[in-house]
Parts: C-alpha cells; sequence; structure tokens
C-alpha cells in the first residue's frame, strides 16, 4: 500500500474574515493615479509627445540641466518628458498644458535623495512648447549612463558593448500614453484606523490588487512561461534554430540585427572566459553591419553567409570561441530585444521587424515581474506590478517615502524597464516627489527624488 503524501499547504493558513476586512479598508484608501503605458510593438507607436529617453523638445529659453557627480560639475541625463495636455484630467492642481521635463544625474551610484536635489535632479516646466521645436541635442560633456566605461569588464550594460567601448549616453526612446489606474498605499502609509492583519497578508493582497488594477488600465496580461521556438528543442535533443532559422530566409532583415548579434555574442564569450577581448570574426561582422547601414536590408548573399556564421557559433561544450546550443538560443533572444530596443527611436528599422518577432517577444516588454511562489494555502504568488507612474500612491521598495516638506504628490515614478536598458539601482525604481502648494504655484525647482533598489 503506498504512503499516504502530507500537502504543505493548508487552509488554516488563510484568514477570510481579516481578509474581507482589509478590502473594506482598500476601498476607503483607494486613490486614482496615471499609468504611462509605453506602447508595444513599435509599429504601432501613437501620435504623442509624452515619452521616455530620447532628446527633449527644450524650448530656446530652457538650458540643459548641469548637475554634480561626484564633485564634478556634469551635465544631467535626460529620462523623460510628459505632454500635460495628453494627461488624463485627474488632479486639479496639475497643470493642463505645457510640457514637463525630467533630468537626474544618472552615475554609478544614483544617489539623488541628498540635502540638496538641485545638483542631483531638474524637473523643468514650459507653459508652451510649439509643436515643431526641434529636439535639443545633448552637451558634448554627457557622460556614459551610469558610468559605464570601456574598462568596466565583460559583465559591463547594456550588453551589446564591444571592448573598449563607452555605454551609450542618451536613454532608449520610447512613447508613453497616460491611463487613468487605481492605486493604494503601502502598509506603514495608510491613513486613519491601521489593518488588524500582519504585514505579510496586507502586502500580498496589496500587490494581487495593484496587478489587477493595471491590468485593468492597460489591457496588458502578464505572461504564462514564454518559451521562444528558437530557444525550444528540436527533434530529440536541443538543438539552437537550425530547423527554426532555416525557414526565417529574410533573415537579417536590418544591418542593425547583424550588429546586435555579432556584438552580444562577443558579450557571451567574455562572460563565459571571464576575458575582454576583442574577436576578429565580431568585429567583420560588426563593420560590415555599418557598412550596409543599420538602418538598411542587407543583401542575400550576406544574409546567407550570415545566418551560417550565426548557426555555426553553436557546440555541445562551451569552448574559448563558441558557446552552446542552449546558449546561443538565449543570445538570439537578447539581440533581438537589443534590435526592437533600437527600433523604439528609428521608425524605419520598425518596420522592417517581422511582425512575428513582435509577437515572439511581447511578454519582455510587460510592466510585471513574475513570480514563482506559493502561498502556504496553495495559492500562486501573485506577480508584481511594476507601472511607470503619475500621482496616486507611489509603490515603496525600501520605505524610502517623499523626502519634501509638506503633502507630498508623487509626480513621476519611473520602474525598472530592462527591455529599453532603463536601470535604477538593483532592479529598482526612481521616485520624483513635490509638494503640493509647489505643483499648484508651478514651482518645479523643489522637486526632489529618490531612487530605491528592489
Amino acid at each position: 500500500m503506498d504512503k499516504p503524501t502530507t500537502s504543505p499547504f493548508s487552509p488554516s493558513v488563510r484568514n477570510h474574515a481579516a481578509e474581507a476586512e482589509l478590502d473594506t479598508l482598500f476601498d476607503q484608501q483607494r486613490k486614482p493615479g496615471l499609468v504611462l503605458q509605453r506602447i508595444y510593438p513599435p509599429t504601432a507607436f501613437p501620435d504623442v509627445r509624452s515619452h521616455l529617453g530620447g532628446l527633449p523638445q527644450l524650448p530656446p529659453h530652457l538650458d540643459w540641466p548641469r548637475g554634480v557627480s561626484y564633485g564634478d560639475e556634469v551635465p544631467m541625463h535626460f529620462l523623460a518628458q510628459i505632454d500635460c495636455a495628453e494627461l488624463p484630467p485627474l488632479d486639479p492642481d496639475m497643470p493642463r498644458e505645457g510640457m514637463l521635463f525630467f533630468f537626474a544625474v544618472s552615475d554609478e551610484e544614483q544617489i539623488w535623495n541628498e540635502e540638496e536635489a538641485q545638483p542631483r535632479v531638474r524637473v523643468l516646466y514650459a507653459e508652451t512648447v510649439a509643436a515643431d521645436q526641434p529636439e535639443r541635442q545633448p552637451p558634448a560633456d554627457l557622460r556614459p549612463i551610469q558610468d559605464v566605461k570601456a574598462e568596466n569588464g565583460p559583465h559591463a550594460e547594456p550588453n551589446w558593448l564591444l571592448s573598449g567601448e563607452d555605454g551609450p549616453r542618451v536613454y532608449t526612446r520610447w512613447p508613453l500614453v497616460a491611463r487613468r489606474m487605481d492605486t493604494w498605499p503601502e502598509s506603514d502609509v495608510v491613513e486613519g484606523a491601521r489593518p488588524r492583519v500582519s504585514y505579510e497578508t496586507y502586502s500580498e493582497r496589496l500587490c494581487e490588487l495593484r496587478a489587477g488594477a493595471l491590468v485593468a488600465a492597460t489591457g496588458l496580461f502578464p505572461r504564462m512561461g514564454s518559451e521562444y521556438r528558437w530557444e525550444q528543442p528540436s527533434g530529440g535533443g536541443w538543438r539552437f534554430p537550425a530547423v527554426w532559422l532555416g525557414y526565417q530566409t529574410d533573415y537579417p532583415q536590418a544591418g542593425i540585427m547583424i550588429d546586435r548579434l555579432a556584438r552580444i555574442i562577443a558579450h557571451h564569450r567574455n562572460r563565459a572566459t571571464r576575458e575582454q577581448k576583442e574577436y576578429a570574426d565580431v568585429m567583420a561582422w560588426v563593420k560590415r553591419a555599418a557598412e550596409i547601414g543599420w538602418e538598411e536590408q542587407p543583401d542575400e548573399e550576406t544574409r546567407v553567409v550570415f545566418r551560417e556564421w550565426v548557426l555555426s557559433q553553436a557546440a555541445e561544450e562551451r569552448g574559448k570561441d563558441v558557446i552552446t546550443h542552449r546558449d546561443l538560443g538565449d543570445v538570439f533572444t537578447k539581440a533581438l530585444l537589443a534590435t526592437i530596443a533600437y527600433a523604439g527611436g528609428s521608425p524605419k528599422v520598425a518596420e522592417m521587424i517581422p511582425a512575428s518577432y513582435y509577437r515572439d517577444l511581447a511578454d519582455e516588454q510587460l510592466p510585471f515581474d513574475d513570480s514563482y511562489g506559493w502561498h502556504k494555502d496553495g495559492r500562486r504568488k501573485c506577480v508584481v506590478a511594476r507601472p511607470h507612474q503619475m500621482l496616486g500612491h507611489a509603490r515603496f521598495l525600501q520605505s524610502c517615502g517623499p523626502e519634501v516638506d509638506g503633502d507630498a504628490v508623487c509626480l513621476l515614478q519611473l520602474a525598472h524597464d530592462s527591455a529599453i536598458g532603463l536601470n535604477f539601482g538593483d532592479c529598482g525604481q526612481a521616485t520624483f516627489w513635490i509638494t503640493r502648494e509647489d505643483l499648484a504655484s508651478r514651482r518645479f525647482e523643489g522637486v526632489a527624488a529618490v531612487v530605491e533598489s528592489g
């Protein structure tokens, strides 16, 4: 007779009555906010002026702000511009027109919450910005984002950097659309009566409500264990896309695809060998991509030879200049993601990427973090919502609340967004705070900000 098994799950660990009381509290604490949705794919970009990264449409009377990094005066990095006319009416103190520009010194440590915020962050407001206002080019002495230098080694990000190259100075450009979204506070900032439940119970329910609100606001759903066709086994064993790639006779569709895949192969080799070196075969393809043009289509002969070179990289075991079949599938995914990120600022490349690639990689663009844990009563833990947000109750990661004196308003919260290289701390977030009085008076020089790690 088989020995009976004991389930690790039990109904006794969940207090449904307390949770019902907690939901009543959440109803009382609900506050509307705005989610800033990153529209995907790039071929579906709307005609809006609000966007992450790229370059700002600064009017002539506004200078590119400068700050201080480790004692040096430096230009700030541009993070986002928000066209207030594109925001749904939500807060009477928010401007209904004009443009907000968000800047910060995005150096290695990203310590923005110092006694005086001005040397580290700056928010500029222009009451009017002409529709045809040109984008402002960055100052010549703008440093690489997070001080990523050539000497940082094989683990430097972004993963397409070659040995000897500094990191990018401008964040990836991506348009934003604002939508209303319900928000709720962290347990330690609840107004009025405190919830009679444990911190864990409150946090779990808060996580569920936030995920549901983000789904309702955006129509996006968390992924469910995505797998990519080029990473799946073929036949009886795992073989990087010898079969799949054989049907992709038009790949690579653009020179940027050659460039990014070759670079990421070099990056993977360097990580595997813990070296930082230059590879002749990689450099030859990077040079060839530049000759073709990143936004141009390679000829058929080049496409065939490049696909053959890609397939030649795979081996049964990792070696000095080759990687495994399994690893190469992951490299291919990273290269396509880097190409799509580039397409965010290039309508021409965006049109050259096949729709099937966009569909296959859509889950990588979602504003959710996966959850693989289980509750003690048998439920799977909820995914974690990580939206870009304005107004409403802001999310705290390390109990780092607003550092302004007065009624604090979350002017902007930017989440970790690895698909476009937007990183704050260790998978964290950046939050800009302003007092309600300053917001109503359009005094944005008092904005403070903090970066929290996840």
